[in-house]
């Protein structure tokens, strides 16, 4: 069978193809939660979840914890942060410039398997880690009320 001469995707390249897809549905989902990111630039993101959290970690380096606002409302988290240039006190020519700065936001949206109440965050060597607890399903009894009661 004849192979074509493309080169194969690198793992790197199939993760961010579909972490795009993700975000093009969640974007078309909910088009609100796009709309307040739009111009703002984003921090990598990773998801992942043990048997007992959901752990998000976003890469900020060069912000200092004070410099960023994690804010939750109801099943959404909202982290926004301004990271500064470092401007040299001499004119400069860059020859490579790839750092981003300016206004950082992120939106996300927190699956219903998340306990809200009791969310955390840590922040070490650049790195900003929300650890969300998994809530505990509870049966709840229904109570019948007789026509006296209503």
């Amino acid at each position: 069978m004849p192979r074509s001469g493309g080169k194969k995707p690198s793992f790197a390249g199939q993760y961010n193809r579909h972490l795009e897809e993700m975000r093009s549905l969640l974007r078309t989902l909910d088009p609100g939660l796009a709309a307040e990111d739009e111009g703002s630039l984003n921090a990598a993101m990773d998801i992942y979840e043990t048997d007992r959290h959901l752990v998000l970690e976003f890469d900020l380096p060069g912000i200092s914890p004070e410099q960023i606002s994690l804010v939750q409302r109801g099943m959404v988290c909202v982290i926004q942060a301004d990271k500064l240039s470092d401007t040299p006190d001499e004119p400069v020519r860059y020859l490579c410039l790839e750092r981003h700065f300016g206004r950082l936001r992120r939106t996300v949206r927190l699956p219903d398997l998340v306990d809200p109440s009791h969310i955390r965050a840590e922040y070490q060597c650049g790195v900003l880690r929300i650890i969300c607890p998994k809530g505990q399903e509870r049966r709840i009894l229904i109570k019948e009320l007789t026509r006296e009661q209503v």
